[in-house]
């Protein structure tokens, strides 16, 4: 197996959210020091995979990972130059509450996600899971025979790259190689074993919907006991939306195969447009609900919005 020069990319991110997580724990002087140099990994991080993203012509990720190496100076500027104020003859640093939060989010919320995507047999592990309650839901409520297939990794995106898990020879502890979006995922399979269309991927567990909640409720500077009770709400909440998603999609993929519209078949339909939607307001309705609960952790939102929207002045300054 030949090392991919892609390797180094996640070990940047995991360095920057290490020194994230470092300084949103300490809180100090050497924590202040560590966090610019976080923001600024962690943005390298996201700006590598733009290239990758380019390759396979998705706008909106080109603008995203494009920009994130620049908001990620911008945040260390932010923390360097942008909250000093003066005392006499003295400059001191004062870190707002919304900086502290966004440090400990972007840690709880990134570090899981990307062991998960990086260690190939936490990857399965995530896929099965969510995907074996999906069938037993379907079968239970009567809306699909179908059962699991074989996990598949797909080595160079084509149909020839694609193998059986157990005769992957790649590193199923540290992903040593680039693979292509949605590398790795399991087939569905109707009872008599032929195939439905469809595969299960690592997007398809809304993984990282539940981790944005978590991450944002974990770092909220409040008591445990309100944390805890709202996790107790989120996490459910949104697996069982999710459960109900993949279903859906399932079923009509499979009930209406023949349906198109402008092209479109009905499965790309649903999950490319008519699922993101109702998922987005679903998500929008949601953060109303903890907002209420967690009138801190909005707060620190709206802090975080207002000051990226005065980046001009900051940097002036």
């Amino acid at each position: 197996m030949e090392f991919d020069a892609s390797t180094i990319r996640p070990i940047i991110g995991l360095v920057g959210l290490f020194f994230l997580g470092f300084s949103y724990f300490l809180n100090n002087k050497i924590g202040d020091f560590s966090a610019p140099l976080g923001w600024v990994l962690v943005g390298i991080y996201f700006g590598l995979s733009c290239p990758y993203y380019i390759e396979i012509q998705d706008p909106i990720l080109i603008l995203m990972t494009g920009l994130a190496p620049i908001a990620g100076i911008y945040l260390a500027i932010y923390e360097i130059k942008g909250n000093k104020l003066i005392y006499g003859n003295k400059s001191k640093n004062i870190i707002p509450d919304h900086l502290i939060w966004l440090r400990g989010m972007i840690f709880f919320a990134g570090t899981p996600y990307l062991l998960v995507s990086q260690i190939p047999h936490l990857n399965r592990l995530m896929i099965i899971f969510i995907a074996t309650q999906v069938v037993f839901f379907m079968r239970w409520t009567g809306s699909g025979d179908i059962k699991l297939g074989e996990f598949i990794v797909n080595t160079d995106g084509t149909r020839f790259g694609k193998v059986n898990w157990d005769n992957w020879d790649g590193n199923k502890w540290w992903l040593i190689e680039q693979l292509p979006e949605n590398g790795m995922f399991v087939e569905l399979i109707n009872s008599d074993g032929s195939s439905i269309g469809i595969n299960f991927v690592l997007a398809c567990t809304a993984l990282q919907s539940i981790i944005v909640f978590v991450g944002a409720i974990l770092a909220v500077n409040t008591s445990k006991k309100l944390k805890v009770r709202t996790l107790i709400i989120v996490i459910p909440l949104i697996h069982i939306l999710n459960l109900f998603r993949n279903a859906g999609l399932i079923w009509m993929h499979a009930n209406y195969p023949d349906w198109e519209w402008l092209g479109i078949s009905i499965f790309d339909f649903g999950h490319s447009y008519a699922s993101k939607v109702l998922s987005l307001f679903a998500m929008f309705l949601m953060a109303l609900v903890i907002f209420e609960i967690m009138p801190k952790l909005h707060q620190n939102v709206l802090k975080v919005v207002e000051s990226f929207t005065k980046i001009i002045p900051q940097l002036n300054k």
